[in-house]
């Protein structure tokens, strides 16, 4: 790994309420994404995780995706060569939004933000302002059932007293995870979902 790497990891299982609406790079239920930074004091991820954007260690990235029997589970992706140009300004920015409050609603405003969501922003930066990874209507329904995941209605509902934002425009990590721009180098361990 090394600094711009993007990682893609899943957290808990694949009936999690993220992971039962996604679904990311050969069926992989990822469900949350950072970047990798590399500094004097080691390897880090710039990440937007409860409760908020910050960088971690990445071998407490890593523990996190941890399966029962302590297995990590994560995808590892880099930019196409002809992007990397991009890199240290979309770290540029995604530093100057540490401390930023994590968004639990998973809308896309700048009040607060979520893991996908601060990617889509970095690139966005970096890219004078044109959408780098793209964002598309966000879709909080089971993809074994085709409803909209109980999990969701009651989150929304009270917690923000507000309807599912379905079809609202968003990011997740599994879209991201698909994006032909980038090019999945290693996948670590039994992510649920994922058909090599």
């Amino acid at each position: 790994m090394k600094t711009g790497d993007i990682i893609f990891t899943q957290l808990g299982s694949a009936t999690n309420a993220i992971s039962a609406v996604t679904e990311g790079y050969k069926g992989a239920r990822v469900n949350h994404v950072g970047i990798i930074i590399e500094n004097e004091l080691g390897k880090f991820v710039l990440e937007a995780f409860p409760p908020e954007v910050r960088l971690t260690n990445i071998n407490i990235f890593i523990k996190r995706s941890w399966d029962e029997f302590k297995n990590p589970r994560y995808i590892i992706s880099r930019l196409k060569p002809e992007y990397n140009h991009m890199i240290e300004k979309a770290l540029d920015y995604g530093l100057s939004q540490r401390n930023i409050p994590y968004d639990h609603r998973y809308l896309p405003d700048q009040a607060a933000l979520y893991c996908s969501e601060l990617l889509v922003d970095m690139f966005k930066h970096a890219n004078e302002g044109d959408y780098f990874f793209k964002e598309s209507p966000m879709s909080f329904r089971d993809t074994e059932t085709g409803e909209i995941h109980e999990y969701w209605i009651r989150h929304y509902r009270d917690y923000f007293g507000m309807p599912v934002p379905e079809g609202e425009a968003g990011s997740n990590p599994g879209d991201m995870s698909k994006d032909e721009r980038i090019h999945i180098y290693d996948v670590v361990g039994n992510i649920s979902g994922y058909k090599p």
